[in-house]
């Protein structure tokens, strides 16, 4: 899903409500109770995929009633919830690799000089503290979805007592806290971790010097760039770019997506698109899976990228149920392949005391190829021994 100011209305949908055996009021689990079902435009349309091609059916009734207490505990509901348990196994393990991942570490994209990205973790033993650090650290995440979105009842009102859909407040509470399901009928939210792409900090005054300027040897070299970086990786401010992952067997999932309004536009969204491959090239994951806002400019923005429309068709070659992933309201599902590592070279740039290795493609697109001059430095001092220019001689001022 990607900030274009669309409003998104997460709900779950099957937000299913149960009746209790001991009183007869009808009470809202936590964490999203029911599983997600097909996807859904606004106005209650249920999205079916048939070949690829996707048909719109409008219910006549876009409400889900309670389940009352003969469903719930009948045969086929206990069936589905054992499958749900047995698959929630398989994910939980194939999750466990992201689990390998440092966290608040910074790696460098070749390519991007001007940024960095790390992995953020923001479980806590008390929730609420990590919702209070995702929100401080990432507040144009959650404006980006929240804008013009009705937020959850208080609670201890009488609304919250009433049951209802989760709100795309609460979708983004769990999705980034990683929040662990505590039944098979909850939403399960457990495994996420945020891609957070910072502006890269550059010591330029006073004039860099050692150990600044000193190679120190990748502490974790699966990611990032393939050397050193040079000079040492700082940030200044906090993310200008994020996005949710989860991995599962095969694919990531990316669920939110989302750049601070006055940064957008100026290639960061395909910077950390870029730093979202290098996670999946490190952990062996050959596609991304994509929730996208079902609006015309940003499924052309996606396709522009080289994601495609994935179709129930796709979903089962890949292996992937409908309860593997998030489904939203006025959401589309999108995927790509990841592409593999780009013949990078490096040169390092040196001007006094300052150094910087940047990062290039040999004689990549039309671009001519570098000399042997510019790159031993030799073009650079022929310049500084050049004679300076002679001044223009300046014109005589005319007499009135």
């Amino acid at each position: 899903m990607v900030d274009e100011g669309i409003p998104v209305a997460a709900v779950n949908e099957h937000a299913t409500t149960y009746t209790s055996t001991a009183d007869t009021k009808v009470a809202t689990p936590p964490r999203g109770m029911g599983t997600p079902g097909p996807m859904k435009a606004h106005g209650g349309e249920e999205r079916q995929y048939d070949q690829g091609k996707i048909h719109v059916c409008r219910p006549e009734k876009a409400v889900h009633p309670p389940m009352d207490p003969e469903a719930f505990y009948s045969p086929d509901h206990k069936k589905e919830r054992k499958e749900r348990e047995e698959r929630r196994l398989v994910l939980r393990e194939s999750r466990k690799r992201i689990e390998q991942v440092a966290v608040n570490h910074f790696w460098e994209i070749p390519g991007r000089p001007h940024v960095v990205y790390s992995v953020k973790d923001y479980r806590r033993d008390d929730v609420h503290e990590g919702r209070r650090a995702a929100r401080d650290e990432l507040p144009f995440l959650f404006k980006a979805f929240e804008q013009g979105q009705a937020p959850p009842p208080r609670p201890g009102t009488k609304k919250a007592d009433q049951p209802r859909a989760a709100t795309i407040h609460e979708y983004l509470d769990w999705t980034v806290t990683a929040s662990i399901p505590q039944d098979p009928d909850e939403l399960d939210f457990e495994g996420f971790r945020v891609l957070a792409l910072y502006p890269r900090n550059k010591l330029l005054w006073p004039p860099p010097s050692e150990p600044y300027n000193t190679e120190v040897p990748l502490q974790y070299p699966e990611m990032g760039a393939p050397k050193p970086p040079v000079p040492h990786l700082q940030v200044a401010t906090k993310p200008v770019c994020a996005a949710t992952v989860r991995i599962g067997p095969g694919w990531l999932e990316v669920p939110f997506y989302a750049t601070q309004e006055h940064r957008r536009n100026k290639g960061h969204g395909r910077a950390l698109l870029e730093a979202i491959e290098d996670l999946c090239r490190s952990l062996n994951i050959k596609r991304i899976l994509l929730c996208s806002t079902d609006d015309p400019k940003v499924k052309g923005t996606w396709s522009h990228l080289g994601f495609k429309f994935t179709s129930k068709a796709d979903l089962d070659a890949m292996g992937v149920s409908r309860h593997d992933l998030l489904h939203m309201d006025n959401t589309v599902q999108m995927h790509k392949e990841v592409s593999d590592v780009r013949p990078w070279a490096s040169v390092m740039m040196k001007h006094t005391t300052f150094k910087h290795r940047l990062y290039y493609i040999p004689n990549g697109g039309n671009a001519p190829p570098i000399s042997d001059e510019i790159l031993s430095g030799q073009y650079y001092k022929n310049l500084r021994n050049m004679p300076p220019p002679k001044k223009p001689s300046k014109r005589p001022k005319k007499r009135g």
